[in-house]
């Protein structure tokens, strides 16, 4: 084996042993939202109580520039008084960006297990994972950009993937004055696909293949919850961007007619 070859496989290791560290790290800070004044570690405790205090401040209440009535949030407050939410963090600030990418990557499997020993109602159950040590200016890569990798990933798996930080410029669907996704602290919220979904997915930022497959993801996991009239709507919605999809990619669209020269 060369040294080159000896390095690969020594990153390799490395990387797989940080995936597996931080993974029993999300597992034993496992707490539901009822219950962190019961957590042993101070760090901890006081990152999650600083996610459920903006939570109660801002997600489960009214605010004027939401551009709608009710809650920022109208299931935030039923899911942690279910209870049915969970929290969970663990520490990237030494971490590389792949490797960050790949432990959130394997969350959905802990959200399976959670839900699979749940009790309480199902649709509400929702997970929050802090991601610790991140220094603001990293905000946009290991939030923002970990999100746009992620959210296709987890809607194949039927779950919706939220980004949180202090830094958001994700503005509010109803109104373009709040910025709704702007937390004390970063987070990712996971919970299951439902129906008012709909108005998180095919925005106008996303391209043309990323909204068939975030519409297709929908369909396929909360389907049976929408009338059949809304059930065609998106069907066509589906077969009007691949359209537009074949369109775009046409080449008679985007190479030149040939030209006849004059002698």
């Amino acid at each position: 084996m060369t040294t080159d070859m000896m390095n690969i496989a020594s990153n390799s290791d490395r990387a797989q042993s940080s995936i597996e560290a931080a993974l029993i790290e999300i597992e034993r800070s496992l707490y539901l939202s009822t219950s962190i004044h019961s957590i042993p570690d101070a760090e901890v405790a006081a990152t999650f109580r600083a996610g459920l205090e903006w939570m109660k401040r801002f997600v489960m209440r009214p605010n004027p520039h939401l551009g709608r009535r009710g809650a920022v949030c109208p299931f935030a407050r039923p899911v942690h008084e279910e209870p049915a939410l969970y929290f969970c963090t663990f520490d990237c600030g030494d971490m590389n960006f792949e490797t960050f990418v790949e432990i959130m990557l394997q969350v959905p499997k802990l959200y399976r297990r959670i839900s699979a020993g749940f009790s309480g109602r199902s649709d509400l159950l929702s997970l929050c994972v802090f991601p610790t040590g991140l220094s603001a200016a990293a905000y946009y890569k290991f939030i923002d950009c970990a999100h746009s990798i992620l959210k296709p990933i987890y809607m194949s798996a039927g779950l919706m993937i939220g980004e949180f930080h202090p830094l958001s410029a994700v503005r509010g669907v109803h109104s373009d004055t709040i910025f709704p996704l702007r937390a004390d602290v970063p987070f990712f919220a996971i919970r299951s696909t439902t129906a008012h979904d709909i108005l998180f997915i095919d925005r106008e930022s996303g391209s043309a293949g990323q909204r068939i497959h975030e519409l297709e993801c929908y369909l396929s996991s909360a389907g049976q919850l929408l009338p059949d009239g809304e059930i065609a709507r998106i069907r066509a919605r589906i077969e009007q961007l691949k359209s537009q999809l074949v369109s775009e990619n046409d080449p008679a669209d985007t190479i030149p007619p040939a030209t006849t020269a004059v002698g």
